[in-house]
């Protein structure tokens, strides 16, 4: 489904991503794990096609199709209905100051769909949002960063994308919030195949949720395998360092 060879890429001559070499299946949950600045939100921001990052090198490729053009990631044709992306920051996701009705109206119009209701209602009840119709006709300025969160990542899963990247997404949730969050993900893998990008700094998201791990490290990947393996029998000093320090290995 995904295939990212040689891709390396940085901001303003400042390389970010070294080398990185990397492949997913269809229905597949990939963990990507490290520390702050490890690189992480810089391959997904290279896969989602932001036009800050320079890709110097490499390529990616989605579902037979390339990504690339020239020195930089164009995925907006595929972006929505094909890659679907919670962000870290839920600010980045909607017009502050429009209500989520008319958001979300555009949101479906743009990808040929109907909005329903009663969709929009069982997405919101699963992120733990009540009273749906009373959000919808909310903006988002009037929200918490941890409500435009779970509003986000609500309409990244009525999109049914066939790749959801998660940035971070259960970082501003509450620890019971967060637990449904990722109970719902993976449904969506059980009931539609759905294959799970989840950047984390979190151990213990990474053990609940993937079929494998993948460890970066100042901008390289270090170490990928099946989830068990990886947190059993580290290989690489960095992944040895992460489990040691993790306070618990629980989501």
């Amino acid at each position: 489904m995904l295939e990212i060879k040689h891709l390396s890429a940085g901001y303003e001559g400042e390389q970010t991503l070294h080398d990185i070499n990397l492949t997913m299946q269809p229905g597949e949950i990939l963990c990507i794990v490290g520390e702050s600045g490890s690189g992480k939100s810089s391959l997904i921001r290279a896969i989602t096609g932001y036009k800050g990052l320079q890709v110097t090198e490499g390529s990616i490729c989605f579902g037979g199709q390339e990504l690339m053009r020239g020195k930089r990631a164009c995925a907006n044709g595929v972006m929505g209905r094909e890659i679907g992306l919670i962000p870290q920051n839920p600010e980045g996701s909607f017009n502050p100051i429009r209500t989520f009705e008319k958001q979300f109206r555009e949101m479906f119009a743009s990808h040929g769909m109907s909005m329903e209701e009663a969709q929009i209602e069982g997405a919101f009840e699963t992120v733990g949002l009540q009273d749906y119709k009373r959000i919808l006709k909310s903006r988002p300025y009037e929200m918490s960063g941890g409500m435009n969160q779970r509003i986000a990542i609500a309409a990244a899963m009525l999109l049914s994308p066939k790749l959801l990247i998660c940035d971070e997404a259960t970082s501003a949730l509450d620890v019971t919030t967060a637990q449904l969050v990722m109970d719902e993900l993976l449904q969506m893998r059980r009931d539609l195949g759905t294959g799970i990008l989840m950047v984390t700094h979190n151990l213990g998201i990474a053990k609940h949720m993937a079929d494998r791990i993948a460890i970066m490290y100042q901008g390289e990947l270090v170490e990928i395998g099946p989830c068990q393996d990886v947190i059993d029998h580290p290989q690489h000093a960095y992944t040895k360092q992460l489990l040691e320090s993790a306070p618990r290995m629980s989501a």
